[in-house]
């Protein structure tokens, strides 16, 4: 009988070995994953950062454009267009109709820069979250 209880002690122990084995590969494996993923976000951060600085330039101009476009079009009543209108003012017409071009322009540029922002804002946030569970982990352990 204290054969098969040492045999059975033995088959335990190896198996207990084998499972802290595996999980500590597999905790390996996670945290390397963890790791590249972290690298892999803040390559995309990078990328988004430059490019936002990239456009900046570009960016502040179309919002002037748009800022300029507000102004212009609360000036410009729907009587003062019809007036240019009846009075055959082409040029200005013309003018305003070019301005509300450059206005979807730069409406365009700025929209697609808040996407920029809004997208460097998600994975500043995963970073984030990140930093947190890992203090979280930290403790625990």
């Amino acid at each position: 009988m204290s054969e098969r209880i040492d045999q059975f002690c033995e088959n335990l122990r190896i198996k207990l070995t084998s499972i802290d084995k595996k999980m500590q590969q597999l905790k390996a494996k996670i945290d390397s994953r963890a790791q590249t993923a972290e690298q892999e976000v803040r390559i995309q951060l990078d990328a988004v950062k430059k490019r936002l600085m990239q456009d900046r330039t570009k960016v502040e101009t179309a919002q002037a454009d748009v800022k300029k476009w507000v102004d212009e079009f609360k000036l410009a009543s729907n009587e003062k267009i019809a007036e240019w209108k009846a009075k055959r003012e082409k040029a200005t017409l013309q003018s305003r109709a070019e301005n509300a071009e450059r206005y979807a322009v730069a409406a365009a540029v700025v929209a697609l820069a808040a996407v920029d922002e809004a997208e460097q804002a998600a994975l500043e946030a995963w970073l984030a979250r990140k930093d947190a569970d890992t203090v979280d982990e930290t403790k625990a352990a």
